[in-house]
């Protein structure tokens, strides 16, 4: 009976093994928690890994792709998991793959030509939906990572709030920025409470580990670029739709090559759609562009970036950012 066993990525031979058979599959290692692979008479035929909620790098060879090697694996790996305490999975998967996952009752969230992501509770999906419905009727978006709230985020909002009402404002939540996201979330809110609008966290859906992994590595490699085109199909095919969102605002970037291919990736995906994308060209003080860049790498030298802070922010971080 063939079984998933753990791959020790620590041993030189099992880690080339490994990442040979995802070649042969036609994929590129990614950073996991474990991988776990079947084989039979010592050779790898089925492989899977997670890191996280996030399931990942499943495949198997051709001619054992009806022997349901890779659901024993999905299997295996979310009993790990639930033992961990995670109720909800998402997976990243290749098209061909697709019914297979659905047959583990698994629901497409988005996709590409080149990736599929599903995931194995869309009522976690459907329930953040109401929940943001439940607050208000949204016209518009703005997405920001705020690391640090700077007054070009400020503007971006202040131009929004010229045009349209109802405007909601996402802060990316997955904390691998380098302000904590709970400072940042402060920072927004604090940043904008006197504009009309509603600062709410981006939760697993905007802008996530579990939609657009990537995004926080900042690299324009063509694996970041599909996930840059999964998370716009996410936004545009459902998000917007099931928010009402018409209009989504976006800070044109000309200096980060990932965020500006994903701005891009957006337009792209938003034409012929009923979602508006407007770019709102960057705030420039003293002819310097602002930038939350330049903001982190100079924070130990205050009197050159305060001028690009907003009173608010530079409060919070004289208080240690807490």
């Amino acid at each position: 009976m063939l079984t998933p066993s753990k791959v020790n990525l620590d041993l030189d031979f099992e880690r080339e093994d490994f990442y040979d058979f995802l070649k042969s599959n036609d994929l590129e290692f990614d950073s996991c928690d474990e991988a776990y692979a079947i084989r039979e008479d010592g050779k790898i035929v089925a492989t899977g890994a997670y890191e996280g909620n996030v399931l990942k790098l499943f495949a198997s060879n051709a001619d054992k792709r009806e022997e349901g090697l890779i659901p024993k694996i999905v299997t295996h790996i979310k009993q790990i998991l639930f033992e961990k305490g995670i109720n909800q999975t998402f997976i990243f998967t290749k098209p061909i793959y697709t019914e297979v996952f659905k047959s583990l009752f698994y629901e497409e969230l988005a996709r590409t030509d080149k990736i599929v992501l599903l995931t194995d509770n869309m009522n976690d999906y459907y329930n953040w939906i109401d929940k943001l419905k439940a607050h208000s009727k949204y016209n518009a978006c703005i997405v920001m990572n705020a690391n640090p709230f700077t007054k070009g985020h400020r503007y971006i909002a202040e131009k929004a709030a010229m045009d349209i009402t109802n405007i909601i404002v996402f802060v990316v939540e997955e904390d691998k920025s380098f302000f904590p996201f709970m400072t940042r979330l402060k920072m927004v809110e604090k940043g904008l409470e006197d504009i009309w609008l509603s600062v709410e966290p981006g939760g697993k859906y905007i802008i996530s580990n579990s939609t657009f992994p990537s995004y926080f590595l900042k690299s324009t490699d063509n694996k970041s670029k599909e996930f840059a085109k999964l998370d716009a199909d996410l936004f545009v095919g459902r998000i917007a739709k099931d928010l009402g969102i018409k209009i989504r605002y976006l800070g044109e970037e000309n200096y980060d090559a990932l965020t500006k291919y994903y701005n891009e990736t957006l337009i792209e995906r938003a034409k012929g759609t009923d979602l508006e994308i407007r770019v709102v060209p960057r705030l420039e003080i003293d002819g310097q562009v602002v930038s939350a860049s330049y903001v982190r790498e100079h924070l130990d030298e205050p009197e050159l970036i305060e001028k690009f802070l907003p009173k608010t922010t530079i409060d919070i971080l004289n208080e240690g950012g807490e």
